[in-house]
């Protein structure tokens, strides 16, 4: 008997296990999966352009809560890298501060861009570009990330209010990379 548990345990020993992250969840968009925990909170999408949407929510409360989205058009689509700096950067008055850089991850080249200034916000629903009244919001931030694929790149933003977005900064960081994460 005693034999038979020394050959159970050995054999379970052997099997390789992925470590388990307490209270965390997974989004898979185009081949990567995202994996996230609180305080994200995963939302509905509020149109068919996104992939996925979250809420960034800040325990603190002088914090505003900022929105994550991830957009996937499939192979060829949403335009090229500089394309959408460009598109991006054009959601700001003016020429906003920005840096573009990028990062070696799990063999790809993300492309990440933070830009500061005064965003001009859409009414809710209304894309970027629709035409519709936009309001300048000073002091704003955005971070974008850009995950080339063959099936289709990847496209993930936040912008918000400076002060908060730079306080989540780390937890945006640490979305982008989750993919590449053994």
């Amino acid at each position: 008997m005693k034999s038979n548990l020394a050959i159970l345990t050995a054999a379970l020993l052997a099997i390789p296990f992925a470590p388990v992250r307490a209270e965390e969840d997974a989004i898979k968009v185009s081949e990567f999966t995202f994996t996230y925990g609180k305080p994200w909170v995963r939302q509905q999408a509020a149109s068919s352009m996104r992939a996925g949407q979250f809420l960034y929510d800040h325990a603190d409360e002088s914090l505003t809560d900022t929105e994550l989205v991830i957009f996937f058009f499939g192979a060829g689509g949403g335009g090229g890298i500089q394309a959408n700096i460009d598109r991006w950067l054009g959601q700001f008055e003016g020429a906003p501060e920005s840096k573009t850089e990028e990062k070696e991850m799990g063999g790809k080249k993300v492309t990440l861009l933070t830009a500061k200034g005064t965003y001009l916000e859409t009414m809710a629903g209304a894309g970027p570009f629709s035409g519709a009244p936009k309001t300048p919001k000073p002091d704003y931030t955005m971070l974008a990330a850009i995950l080339p694929s063959e099936q289709g790149d990847v496209f993930i933003k936040v912008t918000g209010p400076t002060k908060s977005v730079e306080a989540m900064r780390e937890a945006f960081d640490a979305f982008i990379a989750s993919p590449f994460k053994q």
